[in-house]
């Protein structure tokens, strides 16, 4: 008897599988795309103020919040053959407080506008960024002006921040990629600034305030920079924030450039495989440069 009911119960379930079967191979059809959205680039209003700084205000969006960036141009291209590492150590050294607000009175303040600053420290340019509520964006102008303008560089904290930069560097060292890099821009770009992806360790450690100061004013003012503010915000309030607070910075030296003139050329580097080949586990590496 219970032979029966097991044949009858598989053949129902062979039954089954073979109806269904024939589905398992079929190729669905994806449904046809919708006609693309229109989108038009919203239209932004951009200026200079008096003292060479450039301003774009670009209201878009239905999100509250606006996104406000300033960038100057200073970056690690600007540290000079003695400083390597100062860009970096100044940008840290930004957010750790004003004449007028300590680095947890900034750190409140930007928190209270839904944001926390960050300052990004590229080759070329060093940026000054906040992401804050709505109706926060004028205030957060006037906090980005008096971050840039009147940096405290406490000399408390430098030893701190070298460490940290030597913690880093240590890390990205471990790596093959950086490791490549390194050789791929020296033998690209030479003793161009280019050709530095990262300082030594005795560069960072040789580092002072008063270097920091020094390529502060060397190469920070108002013609260097460039105001961004987009996103939902009064525009009325925000020009006259930004009238108010980047009014009187002063033009600061004028940009510059430092074109580098890479030669073309194809190269095997043995020397960069040994140094990658530990730490890769294909122990394989070329670099070529067309």
């Amino acid at each position: 008897m219970k032979e029966i009911i097991v044949k009858k119960s598989l053949l129902v379930l062979a039954t089954s599988l073979a109806a269904v079967a024939p589905g398992f191979g079929q190729k669905q059809t994806p449904p046809e795309g919708s006609a693309p959205k229109s989108f038009t680039v919203p239209a932004g209003d951009t200026y200079v103020l008096p003292s060479g700084l450039s301003v774009t205000l670009v209201p878009y969006g239905i999100i509250p919040k606006a996104s406000i960036s300033l960038a100057v141009e200073a970056g690690s291209l600007n540290d000079g053959k003695s400083r390597a590492g100062v860009a970096s150590l100044t940008g840290d050294l930004f957010r750790e407080g004003t004449a007028t607000l300590t680095s947890h009175q900034l750190a409140e303040a930007t928190a209270q506008m839904g944001s926390a600053l960050t300052v990004p420290v590229g080759e070329d340019q060093t940026k000054f960024e906040l992401d804050v509520l709505q109706e926060s964006a004028p205030e957060a102008v006037k906090i980005l002006a008096d971050v840039v303008e009147h940096p405290l560089f406490p000399e408390s904290e430098l030893a701190r921040l070298k460490n940290d930069a030597l913690r880093r560097i240590a890390l990205q060292l471990s790596q093959p990629q950086t490791i490549a890099d390194i050789r791929f821009r020296k033998l690209l770009y030479g003793e161009h600034p280019y050709g530095t992806v990262l300082p030594t360790e005795d560069d960072v450690k040789k580092l002072t305030l008063q270097d920091v100061k020094e390529y502060y004013s060397s190469n920070f003012g108002a013609q260097r920079s460039h105001l961004y503010v987009a996103g939902r915000f009064d525009k009325a309030a925000v020009k006259k924030a930004i009238a108010d607070s980047f009014g009187g910075w002063a033009k600061g030296p004028a940009r510059t450039d430092n074109v580098p003139s890479p030669t073309p050329r194809r190269v095997l580097d043995i020397e960069t495989w040994l140094a990658c080949a530990p730490a890769n586990q294909s122990g394989r590496y070329s670099s070529g440069i067309d």
